[in-house]
């Protein structure tokens, strides 16, 4: 169970600040327990009452020093997402994403990377799809690093590019 003042990557939200465990504010009957989820990097959006026991949305503690660390080590072996059927792609990146799992938001990052120089090498239109999941992919990622890290988001790309050259 995630503790009040502790900030927890919530679905595709990212990162939310958890405000209080509490009841139901919208049924008194329900028994069960509650997490009041306030998004870090949008604060003008709504606050978010998530049962404690969800298991529809993905919920998990941010990344440690360390394992940002050993995320970057990795990063150079962590290999590009197939997408067997074309049409199928926005599923394979949304699933993908939804794991939470670091590992995919990198795969995600480097499949739309890898597949930009190809398309543009080609003269091909690059698609939406693969732009929008890419910055969804790089924004969980690097807001999250920004904020365990103590930098901007801004610069994370640049950092990641300079570590793991450094790692290689």
């Amino acid at each position: 169970m995630f503790q009040v003042g502790e900030y927890i990557v919530y679905g595709m939200n990212g990162i939310c600040r958890v405000e209080d465990v509490c009841k139901s504010p919208y049924d008194d009957t329900d028994p069960r327990t509650y997490y009041l989820l306030v998004p870090v990097n949008n604060p003008m959006s709504s606050t978010i009452y998530t049962p404690v026991d969800n298991e529809r949305v993905p919920m998990r503690r941010l990344m440690t020093r360390e394992e940002i660390e050993a995320l970057i080590v990795a990063m150079p072996d962590i290999e590009l997402l197939t997408v067997p059927v074309e049409k199928q792609r926005r599923e394979v990146y949304r699933t993908s994403i939804g794991t939470l799992a670091p590992e995919s938001y990198v795969q995600v990052i480097k499949t739309v990377h890898h597949r930009r120089l190809e398309l543009t090498a080609a003269h091909k239109h690059f698609p939406v799809t693969d732009l929008e999941y890419g910055r969804l992919a790089k924004h969980l990622l690097y807001s999250e690093c920004a904020h365990v890290l103590g930098l901007s988001e801004d610069g994370m790309e640049a950092y990641f590019t300079e570590r793991v050259q450094k790692a290689e």
